[in-house]
């Protein structure tokens, strides 16, 4: 049963259909319902709301706050384009939740990237006039190393039973988190603007 539960949560995004979508929203107070209206019509279409909940299950967040996801939705959607950015802020707004779904009695358990890979994620962000990112580009040197220190931080803690997740800076989280995820699937990558007021953090460790 764990295992069959595994196995549907790691398939949740491909399991979302668009009907199945549709009847989401059909649950939603009549507000709720129009404000989805219209952004869909005005700014990401239901085919892009599905898309920003695929996004969200693909990282095991929760979508059953639909209501704030749809608020957040509608904050952001006016001002940029691409799914992902849009997905970074429902996630910042998401924050109470996420960070109550993975703390263990209150206490969040996290492992920092250390200063040396936060500069070196930082400066493969290539941005465009705007400022906006449009290109991720590291060492594929840099790459490596950094899943090797990933991948001997991470596992010490796995090994000795800790539930804990990754914080990294905003702007890189969504990068850190694509590498993370061929290490170790589960692992919870948040930027540290997901971490939520009045949660208590305990700090494992770095990866330096």
């Amino acid at each position: 049963l764990t295992h069959l539960s595994e196995v549907i949560r790691n398939n949740l995004p491909q399991l979302l259909s668009y009907k199945d979508m549709k009847a989401l929203l059909e649950r939603q107070d009549p507000e709720y319902r129009k404000l989805a209206d219209e952004i869909c019509t005005s700014h990401i279409s239901y085919p892009g709301l599905q898309a920003v909940l695929k996004l969200l299950l693909a990282e095991r967040v929760s979508i059953r706050n639909l209501h704030l996801i749809i608020e957040a939705i509608a904050e952001i959607a006016p001002h940029v384009r691409r799914t992902e950015q849009i997905v970074e802020h429902v996630r910042i707004r998401m924050a109470q939740q996420i960070c109550g779904d993975l703390s263990e009695g209150g206490v969040l358990k996290v492992l920092r990237l250390g200063n040396r890979w936060d500069l070196a994620f930082h400066q493969s962000l290539k941005r465009d006039a705007k400022g906006e990112v449009r290109e991720f580009d590291i060492d594929p040197r840099q790459l490596e190393e950094f899943g090797q220190d990933a991948t001997k931080a991470i596992r010490k803690h796995l090994e000795a039973g800790e539930r804990f997740v990754l914080v990294t800076a905003p702007d890189a989280r969504p990068y850190v988190r694509m590498i993370i995820e061929r290490l170790f699937t589960t692992l919870p990558v948040l930027s540290h603007v997901e971490i939520a007021k009045g949660v208590e953090i305990k700090v494992l460790g770095t990866i330096s």
